[in-house]
This record gives C-alpha cells, sequence and structure tokens, in this order.
C-alpha cells in the first residue's frame, strides 16, 4: 500500500500521514520514522519538546547543519584557513541562512530535502522578484551540505543539478556628473549621509570592494597611497596611489563631525569609523544608511526614479571608466567577468582594422 505523507500547516518538520479512520503524526530527525499519536495538539506539543532540547543533544537538522557550518568558517578564518571564504561572504551566507533558509527548511532533517524542493524554493521567489537573491540563499545552503556531507549530517547535496533562476547583469550606468551631484547632497546633509558618500567615492576612485573599504585602517595609509587587502584572496594586496580626489575624499572623511553637530568624532583607528563609536560600518548598516540618502537624493519616486542606483553601481564605474581610457582597472581575475558585470559603457569606440 502506498501512504500519502504531507507536511503539517505552519509546524515545519513535523509530517502527517491521513489514514481511513484516523490521522498519524511524526517526525523524522535522523531520517528515521518517530511516531507522535493521533492528536494534533499533542503531536505539536511533543514534536515542539523534541526541537527544543539543547543543540548537542538534539538530532541533526538543516539548522543545526547551517549553523555548525558557519562556525566551521569562523573557525577557518580567524586561522587563515585555505578553507577560508572571505568574510563577507560567510557574514552573506549567514545572514541568508537565519532569515530565509532556516526558517524555511530549518526543522528538516538533510536527508529530507530533495531537489524538487530546492527548485520549487527558487520559484516561488523568483515569483516574488527574489529570484536572484534566491539564487544567492542556494548557493550558501549548498556550501553547507557540502559540508554536511563531509560530518556525516547529510548523504548527497539537493543542490547539485538545480539550475538557478536566470539573472541578467545590471546595466545601469553612473556618470561622473552624475555623482558628483549625488556627493554635494550628501555634502549638505553631513555626518553620517555624508561618510557613507565618501565610501562610496572611495570604491568609485579605486574599483575596489566596498567589504575592502569598510575596513581600512589608518595604519595602511602610505605617504604614495594606501595598501587594501583582496577580500576574496587573503595573499593579495594593493597599493592605491593618491590621486589629488581620493586624497580630499579620505581627508575630509577623517574631519566629519557626528551627525553634523560640533561635538567632533571619537578616535579611531579605522579610517571610515562610526562616529559615536569608531567601529566600521557593518555592510547591512552601511546599506541602511545609503538607501536613506539616496530617498532623500531622489525624492518621492524612490527606486522608481531613473536617479536612483545602487552603491555597487559605483565599481562599474571605476571599471567603465578605466576601460575608456584604454586602462586596466586590475579589479579581476577573470576578464570575462570584469567585461559581463562591470563594464556598462553607453557606447563604446571600435577602431577599423585599416
Amino acid at each position: 500500500m502506498k501512504f500519502n505523507n504531507f507536511a503539517v500547516p505552519n509546524v515545519p518538520g513535523l509530517l502527517q500521514r491521513p489514514g481511513k479512520r484516523k490521522t498519524m503524526y511524526y517526525a523524522k530527525p535522523m531520517n528515521k520514522y518517530v511516531p507522535l499519536g493521533h492528536d494534533l495538539d499533542a503531536a505539536i506539543d511533543a514534536f515542539k519538546k523534541m526541537m527544543e532540547l539543547p543543540n548537542e543533544s538534539r538530532p541533526i537538522d538543516v539548522e543545526n547543519m547551517c549553523k555548525a557550518y558557519i562556525a566551521e568558517q569562523r573557525k577557518y578564518i580567524k586561522q587563515g584557513n585555505i578553507e577560508a571564504n572571505a568574510k563577507s561572504t560567510v557574514d552573506d551566507y549567514e545572514t541568508s541562512f537565519l532569515k530565509h533558509i532556516i526558517p524555511h527548511f530549518g526543522r528538516f532533517h538533510p536527508d529530507a530535502i530533495t531537489g524538487s524542493h530546492i527548485a520549487a524554493y527558487l520559484k516561488v521567489n523568483r515569483e516574488a522578484n527574489r529570484g536572484v537573491r534566491a539564487n544567492r540563499e542556494k548557493a550558501a545552503l549548498s556550501s553547507a551540505f557540502k559540508f554536511g556531507m563531509a560530518e556525516g549530517f547529510a548523504k548527497s547535496n539537493p543542490c547539485y543539478g538545480v539550475a538557478r533562476n536566470t539573472e541578467r547583469p545590471r546595466t545601469r550606468g553612473v556618470s561622473v556628473t552624475e555623482f558628483n551631484e549625488f556627493l554635494q547632497h550628501a555634502h549638505a546633509k553631513g555626518g553620517s549621509s555624508y561618510m557613507v558618500a565618501c565610501i562610496g567615492a572611495t570604491v568609485a576612485l579605486t574599483g575596489r570592494r566596498r567589504a575592502e573599504i569598510l575596513n581600512l585602517t589608518k595604519a595602511a595609509m602610505r605617504p604614495e597611497g594606501f595598501i587594501v587587502g583582496d577580500s576574496k584572496n587573503q595573499k593579495r594586496r594593493y597599493l592605491v596611489e593618491w590621486s589629488p580626489t581620493l586624497k580630499k575624499v579620505v581627508t575630509e572623511a577623517t574631519t566629519i563631525s557626528r551627525w553634523g553637530s560640533t561635538r567632533g568624532r571619537v578616535e579611531t583607528i579605522y579610517l571610515f569609523g562610526t562616529a559615536d563609536e569608531g567601529t566600521p560600518y557593518t555592510d547591512s548598516g552601511f546599506k541602511g544608511l545609503w538607501n536613506r540618502l539616496m530617498h532623500s537624493y531622489v525624492g518621492p519616486e524612490g527606486r522608481e526614479s531613473d536617479k536612483w542606483f545602487h552603491a555597487h553601481d559605483l565599481r562599474s564605474l571605476y571599471v567603465s571608466e578605466m576601460l575608456d581610457q584604454d586602462r586596466d582597472p586590475e579589479t579581476h581575475g577573470k576578464k570575462a567577468t570584469m567585461s559581463k558585470v562591470y563594464d556598462r559603457r553607453p557606447l563604446i569606440r571600435v577602431a577599423p582594422l585599416a
């Protein structure tokens, strides 16, 4: 006889098997069948108690697997292990797990997740206009499953072979003129608004990743420029040479007063430290301030305005301008990635053969 098994709505991980007279409720921790009786309320109570066990004694599920993966990556980063992902990548993965993956898949045993579940997750998010973001979440979950297979938590990786949502590279180009207009607006507001604009200007002038600029220290300053590490390749560093404009931006950033007041700034080792604590801006904190500033810049139309651009578009400004001057941006090891994603010139000059 073939039984039909269904998830209990609003209780991820609790399953039900309808029978002729009664419905059996059960869970499958460690992929082993655990009956929880025929009464739904009692089954929910029993299931919740099972899931509230301390992490070290709780049966493995997707939530524990994801958190263990992040813990290992944090340890690798601290050790400088070659297996460590970039800190910004690990931060992004952790956010994906906590906000989206764990609420959706967290209470299931890893072996209960199939490729069909992953494909359905991508489709649902695609229809909610989160298709590209869901691709990043799938990548995070795939890495967690790769870790889980090595640890014996999972037999296979259900993310393998599941096609990602189609992605179209952004085409929004930011001109030097309009960015200068944006900078003037931020300067007039002052405080943290001008600070995040200065961070964006440093990205636009140097082509470095935002994560690399956010964590710049004053100790990295040299007479000829500043030293910045590659967030994707921890063994590579760059010497970014000074230009009059870059020097001006960096100097002004160190003199911005707290929230535009006269109270000054706390002492900090960071070039772009926060005014109240002197710590680096987190990426989420930067994004929040950037979006608030951009809303004030474009007005009531918000994101629908043609004036709106993302902070990440500023790296494309650097690449596009450098290529237009026949200079190597030195931003990517793979030129194809740079050309596909960051070259947003509206007009490309082509020389005749003869």
